[in-house]
């Protein structure tokens, strides 16, 4: 093949991963092998392919990560990604001990480092500062928001689809703008650090964060009318501030078991951020931080606060959604139940589990990791 017959990788790899993103797993795989014809160690491909399958012992693509993943020649940073998704593909053949194995190399070559007790106590003092900040709310102005945070993995986007399903609510994804929004100075211009934003905070700046944030939405979602969804889930660290700048706001913050929530972010590589994520103490202890937080920022505005639990939406999801539409004032719709036919892209790690609908496995499968767990980190 000539070099101008070659087809453009970066490009099929983009096509590939937006397939993903859009539930196309089938299209996905396709675009995954074209790929691999061509450049059979593709890294990337190999990523995308690995999130849009159910592995079976069979499957060529998995006889290849296991030997990339056997290679000592290797950087690690690569070694690391190879044995994150050869963990997921043995956890499809439900080889739960290999699987296990698997993750914890897959972590143990990350080579992020992650100071889990300094974070937590910036949340303490973070928690202290805001405690002194006496504003009075803002006044209620469009669009209405739905705040969905959390631990990652604690089922935020899954309940974001559900409620996206509604056609009069629409989420807008993981938003930073919140946390732009808070650390701007008076000038409109100068980043500050958090709690200089605490201890300088007036009405005026409480209006500009409201609407630099609102700058971020984009103009079609602002001019649609509805129940607008930021689901970042770090938005814990950020919540005391959203009664006051969106004094209509619902928060709502997904909850999980402790280690079921630590072990889905320990067996997920996230790529970048979340740094604590690589080491299972650490997830511990972010655990209990953001349970801190939220129980402080929960306290202070609780007509503005409901905790929902990731088992209970997977059971009874009409029983678990329907409050929450009645708390926004929209009528219950049976779309809600079926968020795997919601259209647009999920772009976070649960766009395989999110597209396959509502099930009461997906709260559940850590199970049989539970006694493995426990075992090694003396739980």
């Amino acid at each position: 093949m000539a070099q101008s017959d070659i087809p453009d990788l970066h490009d099929q790899l983009a096509a590939a991963r937006r397939a993903v993103n859009c539930g196309r797993f089938a299209e996905a795989r396709k675009g995954c092998r074209a790929i691999f014809a061509l450049d059979p160690g593709n890294l990337a491909g190999l990523q995308i392919y690995t999130s849009a399958t159910v592995f079976a012992a069979n499957d060529p693509v998995l006889a290849r990560i296991k030997a990339f993943a056997a290679r000592r020649d290797l950087p690690d940073a690569h070694a690391s990604q190879l044995h994150f998704m050869l963990g997921k593909a043995l956890d499809d053949l439900g080889r739960t001990r290999a699987a296990f194995a698997a993750f914890r190399r897959a972590n143990a070559l990350k080579p992020v480092k992650f100071d889990a007790v300094a974070r937590s106590d910036f949340a303490d003092r973070l928690i202290a500062a805001s405690a002194a900040l006496r504003l009075p709310a803002l006044p209620p102005a469009a669009p209405r928001m739905v705040f969905v945070l959390g631990m990652p993995r604690s089922g935020t986007s899954l309940m974001a689809q559900c409620l996206d399903a509604h056609p009069q609510i629409t989420s807008l994804g993981e938003m930073t703008a919140l946390g732009a929004a808070l650390t701007t100075a008076h000038d409109g211009k100068t980043r500050i650090r958090l709690p200089e934003f605490l201890k300088t905070a007036d009405q005026a700046l409480l209006e500009q964060a409201r609407r630099i944030y609102r700058q971020a939405i984009p103009a079609r979602a602002r001019a649609s009318g509805h129940v607008l969804i930021d689901k970042m889930p770090e938005n814990y660290w950020l919540a005391f501030a959203i009664p006051l700048i969106f004094p209509d706001a619902l928060i709502l913050h997904m909850r999980r078991d402790r280690l079921a929530t630590c072990w889905s972010c320990y067996r997920n590589d996230f790529g970048q951020g979340h740094e604590y994520s690589y080491d299972f103490n650490n997830l511990l202890t972010q655990f209990e931080t953001q349970e801190r937080l939220s129980a402080a920022w929960k306290v202070r505005h609780a007509g503005h606060w409901r905790d929902v639990a990731l088992d209970r939406l997977a059971g009874t999801p009409r029983e678990t959604i329907a409050p929450v539409l009645e708390r926004l004032s929209l009528k219950w719709n049976e779309a809600c139940l079926t968020p795997a036919a919601t259209g647009g892209e999920v772009r976070t790690l649960s766009k395989f589990q999110v597209r396959r609908g509502i099930r009461p496995g997906i709260a559940t499968a850590w199970r049989a990791y539970e006694p493995l767990i426990r075992e090694t980190w003396d739980l």
